[in-house]
């Protein structure tokens, strides 16, 4: 029989049922309509703690809706012992994001409209930690007649094995000039949206602490703070650890002097600017040098328009609950600007020394 023919006979029957039955048909046939559309447009997520290899069971979810730079809770739930959860999505055209927190650590994954289906990876937390360590200081310098601005960028890697989240009362530290007055700090993991994140002033003059967890990969800590400035000024970096890298970024307009030579070294191709960069260093190399001279770095000019036209940054996850949205830039110019330039400098400054590592090595297997 064929199926306009199956389709005909089943017509037949069903007007030929009681009124009654004929409303309960209807209704259970809309009751279904409805239920798979609205499954449609479920979100469905697992949740997998990648420490372990297992499902992350009894994690909170939370579901955020993303629009113009701010973040509204749309749900919330916990994972089942299978490391799965299930939201209903009203509207599956808005750009989501799914917060998993996992021991008091929140991962974020971003939802494009019109997913269905999405995955997160947590990490056991523990307060001491093997395999983290900074592999590159980019600093940049400007200034204007008595004032010294400097955006300083370290970037911390969590090689941990097996991966777990570094977080205590002060991840990461930095120590700054005793006269240094900072104006605004960022965070960025791994590629995502940075963050804006004020380091904490500590103890001792000049020291500096983010209370911001170290999830396995890179995490980027920004930081930036002005000198009082009478034409030259001298600094010495601090080794972390071995194999850190370091970069000095200035107008070509001002001079940059190292105490030691051999150490730092022309990058040219990075930026219309004076960038200087050293291989990597070990403990005991002397990395002091002095600046002097006025002047804007030309790749922030050049970018300003091109940022300032860009979408606010979307939250990211740090301790806890999901922070306050980003507000509109106060006090400082553009610090939304400068966060935005410096992590994609950051990036072509370390394509760029892994590049020169690649050819150094090439031209010893030639000549071996």
């Amino acid at each position: 029989m064929g199926h306009g023919s199956s389709r005909s006979v089943l017509l037949t029957e069903f007007w030929e049922l009681p009124s009654t039955g004929r409303i309960f048909g209807l209704l259970l046939f809309t009751l279904l309509t409805v239920g798979a559309s609205a499954s449609a447009t479920d979100l469905i997520g697992k949740v997998t703690n990648s420490t372990t290899k297992e499902p992350a069971a009894g994690d909170e979810v939370v579901l955020l809706s993303l629009s113009e730079g701010s973040a509204k809770e749309s749900a919330r739930t916990k994972t089942d012992s299978a490391g799965r959860f299930r939201f209903a999505v009203a509207d599956p055209k808005t750009p989501r994001l799914v917060r998993v927190v996992h021991e008091g650590v929140a991962y974020d994954k971003m939802v494009e409209p019109d997913v269905n289906r999405v995955v997160v990876q947590v990490y056991d937390v523990v307060d001491k930690l093997e395999g983290v360590a900074a592999i590159m200081d980019v600093q940049r310098f400007e200034a204007r007649s008595d004032t010294l601005e400097v955006k300083q960028l370290v970037t911390l890697r969590n090689a941990s094995k097996p991966p777990r989240t570094l977080m205590n009362d002060r991840p990461f530290e930095v120590q700054l000039p005793p006269d240094a007055q900072v104006k605004s700090g960022l965070v960025q993991i791994e590629d995502g949206q940075p963050l804006r994140d004020k380091p904490a002033p500590g103890e001792h003059k000049g020291e500096y602490y983010f209370r911001y967890p170290l999830r396995p990969g890179d995490t980027r800590f920004a930081v930036v703070y002005q000198l009082p400035y009478s034409g030259k000024a001298v600094f010495e970096p601090k080794i972390r650890n071995a194999q850190e890298r370091f970069v000095v970024m200035l107008p070509k307009s001002m001079r940059f002097e190292p105490r030691g030579t051999g150490i730092f070294r022309p990058m040219p191709d990075v930026s219309p600017d004076n960038v200087q960069g050293t291989a990597p260093v070990t403990p005991g190399q002397t990395l002091a040098f002095r600046v002097s001279g006025t002047g804007m770095l030309a790749e922030l000019q050049g970018s300003q328009q091109h940022a300032l036209s860009r979408e606010p940054p979307r939250p990211g996850g740090g301790p806890g609950p999901p922070p306050k949205s980003p507000g509109p830039l106060q006090n400082h110019d553009s610090f939304i600007l400068w966060g935005l330039t410096v992590v994609l400098t950051a990036g072509t400054v370390y394509l760029y020394v892994r590049r020169r590592s690649a050819v150094a090595r090439a031209r010893v297997r030639n000549t071996a």
